[in-house]
């Protein structure tokens, strides 16, 4: 008895699915109205759908540099946290004029650096310098830790 009644709810289960599947594939295919009142999900993908391509202002950026306007404020934002620790260490004594002063110009070359960069990729920075100039920051913030 179990059996019959497990056979016949696989059974079910099986044409259930198989007639939701066939159900499914067909609203897609045999779609003849164009435009948004025919309700497809694929809108916009198959050329008789008389929409616009995206203008090209508005596509993603597709090449291999990646670049995010937030990443030169994150810069100046860490070198600006720099130059505060180093007042701090100058100010305490740990850190004297040579090295303080020594310490400043690194901060402002990387500066320069970060704003030189952005300005060549209007006021965006690349994966590769962002990369470059977090591993010079970091050597600065281990400069300031070394001198003190």
């Amino acid at each position: 008895m179990r059996s019959l009644i497990t056979t016949s709810a696989i059974a079910a289960l099986a044409l259930s699915l198989a007639a939701g599947g066939a159900f499914a594939a067909s609203r897609h295919e045999g779609t003849t109205s164009t435009g948004p009142e025919n309700g497809d999900y694929y809108q916009g993908i198959f050329g008789n759908d008389d929409v616009a391509p995206p203008a090209p202002d508005a596509r993603p950026m597709t090449s291999a540099v990646v670049v995010q306007q937030p990443r030169l404020a994150t810069i100046l934002h860490e070198l600006h946290a720099a130059n505060h620790r180093m007042d701090a260490e100058r100010a305490s004594g740990k850190l004297g004029p040579v090295a303080f002063n020594r310490l400043r110009r690194e901060e402002s070359g990387i500066r320069a650096d970060a704003t030189e960069v952005a300005a060549m990729h209007h006021g965006m920075i690349p994966t590769s310098a962002y990369a470059q100039l977090q591993r010079d920051v970091r050597r600065l913030d281990w400069n300031i830790a070394r001198s003190a």
